[in-house]
């Protein structure tokens, strides 16, 4: 995340102390739950969990015996259970109803719209042939250079319809195979890509993603009316242009208290509530996602989420296993 100034107007700073230091934050609001609790595609739900990688579960019936039976109200998961083999809908069907009569589940899928990844379909090796992580003559125009913080994700220049057209549109596109499969929404990470156009010069980037994310947003809901559109990160969106708040349905944010097991820098934390108050003034559920294996600082996140009325998941961030911490158990 970039640092930016605190806005903050009208609230309380309050000082809690942890077991691995001191975290400053924004008073919560009023007449939060001791858990909350979101009406998310027709479910109650008041809790969730985040699983991409399947190669621990023992082989995929398990994997889906895992997902069925977890309480978890709410699953983030891959479309894909390998590198080349995607869910079924029966699968995703089986999933969402759950082991037991009336144990329905909100499942989500994730789907990177703001980077490329060369373990899916839609990358062709040509591009990179080389892999030095810069583009080869006659790659589309729209890929650019290798994230070198994540070896094989490529950003991209998310406004260009070749891109675009990949993630959404057509019978082909990323989406239109997470929407027939039939899960109830997508997940969509790296939207705070338009932060690395704006460092690189380009003064509409944010606008950009905010249109990227609204056309995307209009075609699923016509294709299936209540398919649910949430992003991860890019929370500043919501205060830059007040018209993305009509676009998504909630959000995600990854590491809002801990950047594994050390306090966030309580700038960061500051900006992100406030921004996360404008989501939650027009009733758009927070998903805040940690990943301490430190007890007392797992044991904060939950209760900080909580009393800012985000529903909150610790878990390992290799994204590998469904995490149960014990004394926060899904109900």
């Amino acid at each position: 995340m970039n640092r930016r100034s605190v806005f903050v107007i009208g609230v309380i700073l309050i000082v809690i102390a942890t077991g691995s230091g001191i975290l400053l934050l924004v008073s919560p609001p009023a007449n939060t739950r001791t858990r909350p609790e979101f009406n998310i595609g027709g479910l109650l739900v008041n809790d969730f969990t985040y699983v991409l990688q399947y190669d621990s579960f023992g082989g995929r019936e398990a994997a889906v015996t895992a997902l069925i039976t977890t309480p978890y109200d709410l699953l983030i998961i891959d479309l894909f259970f390998d590198s080349s083999s995607m869910w079924t809908a029966g699968e995703i069907a089986t999933m969402k109803r759950g082991a037991d009569e009336g144990s329905r589940k909100i499942l989500l899928c994730y789907m990177s719209i703001g980077e490329a990844e060369d373990y899916r379909p839609y990358w062709n090796d040509e591009w990179d042939a080389d892999e030095d992580g810069v583009p080869d003559e006659g790659a589309p125009s729209w890929l650019d250079i290798e994230d070198p913080d994540w070896p094989g994700n490529y950003k991209v220049r998310y406004w260009d319809p070749g891109w675009q057209a990949i993630i959404y549109g057509n019978a082909s596109s990323y989406l239109d195979q997470i929407i027939s499969r039939g899960f109830d929404g997508v997940y969509l990470d790296i939207v705070d890509a338009y932060e690395y156009y704006e460092d690189r010069g380009v003064d509409d980037a944010d606008q950009r993603m905010v249109d990227f994310v609204a056309g995307l947003s209009s075609y699923a809901k016509s294709a299936r009316p209540g398919f649910l559109i949430v992003p991860q990160n890019g929370e500043n969106l919501a205060r830059r242009i007040p018209d993305y708040l009509n676009h998504v349905d909630g959000i995600g944010r990854e590491d809002i208290y801990t950047v594994d097991n050390e306090v966030q820098d309580s700038v960061e934390v500051n900006a992100t509530l406030s921004d996360f108050a404008l989501f939650l003034d027009v009733g758009k559920f927070v998903l805040d996602i940690e990943y301490p294996d430190d007890i007392s600082l797992l044991a904060d996140c939950y209760h900080h989420a909580a009393e800012w009325g985000f529903l909150c998941y610790v878990g390992p961030r290799a994204l590998d296993r469904i995490q149960v911490n014990p004394g926060f158990e899904p109900d």
